[in-house]
């Protein structure tokens, strides 16, 4: 058993709906022994509360509150601070933990010394019940080979924010970068396996819920043309950083421009079909790693829209 290596992050925010399952069954493993940190940045719907009554219940549970709202990244960052054990286990106040998770996560890292973190297959809870997310990979992988064959090469990642994370690889990273906000953890991801081995579970560990407060922030909500920006800037900045000047990363960013910019197509023509009125805001999501005809056909859009969703004015006599 290797519990007493485990330090568990749970990060929480505005989630009193899930917080208690999602702590319930970090809690309730099949090794024990792991140090449980459970850390609340600035909730205000009763999170807090259902917190610091689960601690007071049971004293393996600690209760650290940020300073002020720093968002995920930067509450993950003050959360792994705490920390005092070689394993990580960053988790998330909306999902479910399967009873052997913490043992399955810890026996990858201990059998491979080189591997950075170890992530797992997923269940996901939708509309429709309950999906088994399919994308599966080798038990142990090496890192620049997972970045480049599969994280830069898609926009969605396979590793949600949770995983176990070996402390020393995370402090030689410098843990996430803050001003990726929330997808800091992608932007992790990619750095980690640049430079170490990547570990894999292959069973539904977690199952993900999406549950989200009406007055939550927006970002993590729908469409948000600043997290799109967002996604695009971490995939150029970790390709740009994994490979060496040659002529191999001048194609491959090339590619990636062009990748860029029929993404931001596909979601400007999906809001103009669907829903027009996000458009107002479609020049959010600018950036340079876009064509130049698709950065004037943000700002055409992104005008279009005001001028159609503004008030008529007034009739005068």
């Amino acid at each position: 058993m290797n519990g007493e290596n485990v330090s568990v992050c749970l990060l929480s925010y505005n989630h009193a709906a899930t917080i208690g399952e999602a702590l319930r069954t970090a809690v309730e493993q099949t090794d024990p022994a792991a140090e449980i940190l459970v850390c609340d940045d600035g909730s205000t719907d009763g999170t807090l509360e259902i917190l610091q009554a689960a601690a007071a219940a049971d004293p393996r549970i600690r209760v650290l509150q940020t300073p002020r709202n720093l968002g995920m990244a930067g509450n993950a960052n003050f959360a792994v601070a705490q920390a005092t054990r070689p394993f990580v286990a960053l988790l998330h106040h909306d999902d479910i933990h399967r009873a052997d998770m913490l043992e399955r996560w810890a026996d990858v890292m201990v059998r491979y010394p080189d591997v950075a973190y170890v992530f797992n297959a997923y269940d996901e809870v939708n509309s429709r019940g309950v999906t088994k997310l399919k994308e599966s990979f080798p038990e142990r992988m090496e890192g620049p080979a997972f970045l480049q064959g599969r994280l830069l090469r898609g926009w969605g990642c396979p590793v949600r924010g949770t995983a176990m994370i070996r402390r020393s690889c995370w402090d030689e990273a410098g843990g996430m970068r803050e001003a990726f906000g929330l997808l800091a953890d992608v932007d992790l991801w990619m750095r980690l396996a640049a430079r170490w081995a990547v570990g894999f579970v292959d069973a539904p560990l977690i199952r993900v819920r999406h549950e989200r407060p009406e007055d939550y922030p927006e970002d993590y909500v729908g469409l948000s043309w600043r997290r799109n920006r967002i996604l695009y800037e971490i995939h150029a900045e970790n390709l740009r950083a994994s490979l060496p000047p040659s002529l191999r990363r001048g194609l491959r960013r090339l590619r990636q421009r062009a990748a860029i910019s029929l993404d931001a197509v596909k979601w400007m023509g999906y809001a103009f079909v669907r829903r027009p009125a996000l458009l107002t805001r479609a020049d959010e999501g600018a950036t340079r790693l876009e064509w130049l005809p698709v950065r004037g056909a943000r700002a055409l859009a992104a005008r279009w829209a005001r001028r159609r969703s503004a008030p008529p004015a007034p009739e005068t006599e």
